[in-house]
């Protein structure tokens, strides 16, 4: 083989493309939209899966939230019995762990509402506006610091106001936005659930950088006093204890607060964790459950697209092979071999579904940057998506063309001659 036959081959599937341009188009239809369904879900979850990592590291590297269930935030996944029935954190249990030498930072953590929808959802209002779907936190007068908590209007609450059990709220800027508009904010009255809270500050606005293009969760949130909280909502018995780590001592940390909250819940050796560790980028374990729903659903549907862009080809092929009898008994009676006139019609299926495969990568990759224009949406080129695009367009071009190739290159040179 040298480069003139490929330069030929070339050649005669773009002159088949344009002398049949309906039928070609039809033909490589399935394998542009498999190829395409490739390219468009590996950019979008690389980039989610990219943007994960980004936002923990930039926001709390260091976080490990110790809770009742194995899991905290959302998830697709509901709390088993087990977790259900287990004992809630004390506040004798938060106590023990800040006098703890390891941890740089310790605050509990009481929620109100939810991080994923719910259908308990707080009231907040104020001037006759209603928040939607708030988030109430009740934390301790250091969490700014245990979780980099921008305020940037007024400030987060003191340990005296803790103390009193005062009804003073940080809340998210989207909340701001909602209820108080282009109003000031600060030193404003905020009804929580029935409960009027003095606004004492209001947190930075989002960077339009989170997982899904928007910090939708950091807008929506209210900071109250953890004393104020357990005062309000009796009835919310489960806390979470919010760990800060040390650079470089984040397994230390996870160690000695695991065994103090072993040896505080009667856990002997031969038991397992009856709560639930969990560091901040699992906060996100949401992101992995739709990536690997999305690849349950997506794949059939890529791989149903290729299978009937293979039939197409193998279609188009037979057709080709029928339409170019004679063409193939003259080559044949001038010396070619059945390998040549094999690997001939082999490569013409593979060039073609290469074309279509090429189409399909290129639409792929700009749906996803077009949602990424339009809602923010993580998207990057990632360079396993386009192999195996080109791959797969391959492999149907190979699978697809060697049946009618096998035919041309059976077929008898002079019986081909007299084809008219």
């Amino acid at each position: 083989m040298n480069r003139q036959f490929y330069k030929d081959t070339w050649q005669v599937v773009f002159d088949s493309i344009l002398a049949h341009k309906l039928r070609s188009g039809l033909t490589l239809t399935g394998v542009i939209v498999g190829t395409a369904v490739v390219a468009l879900v590996g950019a979008v979850l690389t980039g989610l899966s990219q943007r994960v990592a980004e936002v923990t590291e930039k926001n709390s590297p260091n976080v490990i939230y110790f809770t009742k269930q194995e899991r905290i935030g959302p998830s697709l996944q509901q709390p088993t019995a087990e977790e259900r029935q287990r004992k809630d954190f004390t506040y004798a249990d938060i106590k023990a762990v800040a006098e703890l030498d390891s941890p740089q930072e310790v605050s509990p953590q009481k929620i109100r509402g939810s991080y994923g929808p719910t259908a308990n959802v707080p009231k907040v209002n104020a001037n006759s506006r209603t928040a939607i779907n708030p988030l109430i936190l009740g934390v301790w007068e250091n969490y700014p610091q245990v979780a980099n908590v921008p305020v940037d209007e007024g400030r987060f609450f003191s340990k005296q106001e803790r103390s009193n059990r005062n009804a003073v709220a940080v809340i998210g800027s989207g909340i701001k936005d909602q209820v108080f508009e282009d109003e000031e904010a600060i030193g404003e009255t905020l009804k929580i659930d029935g409960r009027l809270f003095k606004v004492i500050g209001v947190l930075r606005k989002a960077s339009g950088e989170g997982v899904i293009g928007s910090d939708e969760l950091d807008e929506r949130i209210i900071y109250v006093p953890f004393e104020t909280a357990q005062k309000n909502y009796p009835e919310i018995e489960e806390n979470a204890i919010v760990v800060r780590a040390p650079d470089g001592k984040i397994d230390e940390v996870i160690e000695d607060v695991t065994n103090l909250l072993r040896q505080r819940r009667g856990l002997s050796a031969d038991k397992p964790n009856n709560f639930g560790i969990n560091r901040a980028e699992q906060v996100f374990e949401l992101v992995d459950d739709v990536i690997a729903g999305l690849g349950v659903v997506v794949v059939p549907i890529a791989l149903a697209s290729l299978f009937v862009g293979g039939v197409g080809v193998m279609n188009i092929m037979l057709v080709s092979v029928k339409e170019r009898t004679a063409e193939i008994g003259i080559r044949r009676a001038l010396g070619a071999t059945q390998k040549d006139i094999l690997v001939q019609f082999l490569s013409e299926g593979i060039m073609l579904t290469c074309i279509g495969g090429i189409i399909g990568i290129a639409v792929g990759l700009l749906l996803a940057f077009a949602f990424r224009l339009i809602v923010s949406f993580p998207a990057v080129v990632p360079i396993w998506a386009v192999i195996s695009g080109l791959f797969a367009s391959i492999f149907v071009g190979l699978a697809a063309g060697l049946y009618p190739a096998l035919q041309a290159a059976k077929l008898d040179p002079v019986d081909a001659m007299r084809t008219p």
